[in-house]
């Protein structure tokens, strides 16, 4: 039988890396066919599986070793990153949420609806944490608001050819 090839090998295989680098689990997959083939073939060794694998040979020692020393497969998995802290602890969001259910002018603000710009400036006066105004408007989804503004309503409108204006718009 005639040995197969793949077209444009060097494109296949970087995409094939970008895919195993995007999610946890393509990468755990990726670690273990690694050691499989070590395991697999005696005449495999951390260079030539690397190699193949585009990792570095001390990478998959790394791997084995861990094993080695756990007797688990679960350690190839990555660990859980926390990200950034958050500027709010969840006693200041919950107050927050509080407030935001009030008038600002009940708490003491010049203003008739809460925006980011207000809430930036509360934060400031009551919290003493400097956030900006778009960090402001993702708080007020992350506790579940949103923006409302104020329809404007026209000073002398007739009444009558408003009533009108509606009835036609029906037809």
């Amino acid at each position: 039988m005639q040995k197969l090839q793949v077209k444009n090998p060097e494109i296949i295989k970087d995409e094939i890396h970008k895919y195993l680098n995007k999610s946890d689990e393509a990468k755990f997959v990726h670690r273990l066919h690694g050691i499989l083939l070590l395991i697999s073939n005696t005449e495999n060794n951390c260079d030539t599986v690397a190699e193949l694998f585009d990792n570095s040979p001390r990478s998959l020692s790394n791997w084995i070793h861990k094993i080695n020393e756990t007797k688990d497969i679960n350690v190839l998995r990555d660990k859980a990153k926390p990200g950034r802290t958050p500027s709010l602890n969840p006693e200041q969001f919950e107050k927050l949420k509080q407030v935001l259910q009030k008038y600002p002018d009940e708490v003491g603000l010049n203003a008739n609806i809460w925006d980011g710009k207000t809430l930036s400036y509360y934060i400031e006066r009551e919290f003493k944490i400097i956030l900006k105004v778009r960090q402001c408007q993702r708080i007020f989804r992350k506790l579940g608001f949103s923006l409302k503004r104020a329809r404007p309503v026209v000073a002398k409108g007739d009444e009558q050819k408003k009533a009108e204006a509606k009835k036609n718009l029906k037809k």
